[in-house]
């Protein structure tokens, strides 16, 4: 069994899944540019899935029992918001545009 990640005495996520969202977190994929980021969900989820698709919109879709009853979908965004900083003053603010 992986190992879980800790928080003290709390279980907060296995190895697997935590490596999993912080490899997702890492990579940039700003809004227009989530192929990078698509790409590693589409690869996490060939191993459970009966389908994995991208639209003409660029949408990853993933079925499981895709002609199931009842059907549920399960829907985010890949794409982080992306800023471009252009100042950060003596107190810590940052000044940036989008």
């Amino acid at each position: 069994m992986a190992k879980k990640r800790t928080s003290g005495d709390k279980q907060i996520l296995p190895k697997e899944s935590y490596d999993f969202l912080k490899l997702v977190l890492e990579t940039p994929s700003p809004s227009g540019f989530e192929q990078p980021v698509q790409r590693i969900i589409r690869k996490r989820m060939r191993p459970f899935a009966d389908a994995v698709d991208t639209d003409v919109h660029g949408n990853v879709i993933v079925a499981l029992n895709p002609k199931g009853s009842p059907r549920v979908m399960l829907a985010g965004h890949c794409d982080q918001i992306g800023l471009m900083v252009n100042y950060v003053d003596d107190n810590g603010y940052i000044f940036f545009s989008a």
